[in-house]
Formats: structure tokens, sequence, C-alpha cells
């Protein structure tokens, strides 16, 4: 009886083997090339790349651009913003932020600061803390503040969380 049930295990052992094998065999191949020599890809890497981005499309501008550019930059704190959230009740969350924004001239930064603030309060009510925990929500949440702001005043380049406390 023992002996028995050895061969068709012996037997389903090499057949998942071959199977497994194959599989990843097709996805190797399906991923890229395996075979890039170290010179290729260090050649590739020392490639510049170029991108036209229209210069109406404000979502792009980030702070690696700005610097670039020969507008000043400025970095205005804006007040702690102290709210309730959506969910869980009797959740309240603080956040301290500051704005990096083109010093062109165009914006008063006390009115943009306050108007931002004001967006800030709005779109934290309808928070729920399960959308901000962790690492991916805070940038989650960076990132939305941040498009809520560049909408705001396209003088905005960055929205920077400096503390936020949940309790």
């Amino acid at each position: 009886m023992k002996g028995d049930g050895l061969i068709p295990t012996a037997v389903a052992v090499v057949i998942l083997t071959l199977v497994a094998g194959g599989g990843g065999a097709f996805l190797g191949s399906m991923l890229g090339e395996a075979g890039a020599s170290p010179a290729e890809e260090t050649k590739a890497a020392e490639t510049p790349v170029e991108t036209v981005v229209p210069s109406d499309d404000r979502s792009d501008m980030d702070l690696a651009r700005a610097e670039h550019d020969e507008t000043p930059l400025r970095l205005i704190s804006l007040k702690p913003v102290l709210t309730n959230i959506y969910a869980p009740p009797r959740t309240w969350l603080r956040i301290e932020a500051a704005l990096v924004m083109k010093d062109d001239g165009s914006v008063n930064p006390e009115v943009l600061a306050a108007e931002i603030e004001s967006d800030t309060l709005a779109f934290l009510r309808s928070v729920q803390l399960a959308q901000i925990e962790g690492t991916r929500g805070l940038l989650h949440l960076r990132e939305d503040l941040r498009e809520r702001a560049r909408l705001r005043s396209p003088a905005v380049i960055d929205y920077l969380i400096q503390t936020m406390v949940a309790e």
C-alpha cells in the first residue's frame, strides 16, 4: 500500500515543477530582456530624456522645474487648521502646512493663504480617517490638497504638510 502512493506523488511533483518553470520562463520573456549588458544600461541611464509640457498645464509643475525658472520662490506658512472629520465621529484632525509659490507679484500671498486655508478646512471635513492612514494615505492627502491649491492660483507650486495630528 505504501509503495502505491509514492509514484503518483513523484509524478505530481515533477508535473508541478515543469508547469512552474514554464510559467516563470514565459513571464520572464514577457517582462523584458534579461540579457541587457551593463554598458547598454549605463548608456541608457546617461541619455537625457526631454519632455515637452504645455505651458498652461499646471498639474505637472513641481519644485524641480520651478528651480530653473527665474521667478523667485516664496514659502508661506498657513495657519493651523483644526477640524472634525467625516468618519469616525468625534475625531479631530489638525494640519499645519505651507505653500511654495512663485513670487511674481501677481497674487497677494496673505489673501491666497486665507483662501487655501478655507479650502483645506472644507476638504478635511469630508475626509475619513481610513483614507489618510499610512504613507499612501498621507501622499494622497497631500496630492489632493496640492491640486486644490493649484486650482486656486497658478502661482502655487507645492503644498507642504508640516505636521498632522489625528485625535
